[in-house]
């Protein structure tokens, strides 16, 4: 009598093989899309905290102002002529720090003209106008290195070289992972 014989099949094991690849061509997309968000989350988070800090700032004073690249951890105006504070480099008190992925060089506060910079019309986007009362830009090619004991950098920096963030007083967030090139909704 022949002893029967255990194993797998050339099908049994093509058709595992087959399995495996489709479920690794729609687990991949969906694995770097979300990974792509969660870095982008961290600059979300940040401009929350400016838009709060502008938001408080107004209610006190009545105005918005502009923060240029980096200044956002710096201290608050002292006055706001049309959306310009003085000093130059008024920022909000809001400090990044060592961040993973955008230091505070790549937020900025555009409040005397804002418009937003997407490749979309406002009926793709769905955005109705302009930003309303002022505009933060989150740009991850300004985000700056980690060298020796820097405070005010970001570890990985270069991972997000080509996010572009906007998010304007009402909340509204858009994210561009190309550069400026293709925008979408938060």
């Amino acid at each position: 009598m022949r002893a029967k014989k255990k194993g797998f099949t050339m099908v049994e094991l093509l058709v595992v093989l087959v399995i495996i690849g489709i479920l690794a061509a729609v687990a991949t997309p969906l694995y770097l899309a979300n990974t792509r968000r969660a870095r982008a989350s961290e600059a979300v988070a940040t401009m929350s905290l400016v838009r709060q800090a502008q938001r408080d700032y107004s209610v006190a004073r009545n105005t918005f102002f502009d923060i240029t690249s980096g200044n956002i951890d710096s201290q608050l105006p002292t006055t706001v002529t049309a959306g310009v504070p003085t000093p130059a480099t008024a920022g909000v008190v809001v400090d990044a720090a060592v961040a993973q992925y955008f230091s505070n060089a790549a937020f900025s506060v555009d409040a005397t003209t804002p418009a937003w910079t997407l490749g979309l019309t406002d009926a793709q986007a769905g955005v109705p106008g302009a930003p309303v009362g002022f505009r933060i830009l989150a740009d991850g090619s300004a985000s700056e290195v980690c060298v020796a004991d820097d405070t005010d950098c970001a570890v990985q920096n270069t991972v997000v070289s080509t996010f572009r963030l906007q998010m304007d007083n009402s909340g509204r967030t858009f994210v561009s992972y190309n550069g400026g090139t293709d925008w979408s909704a938060w």
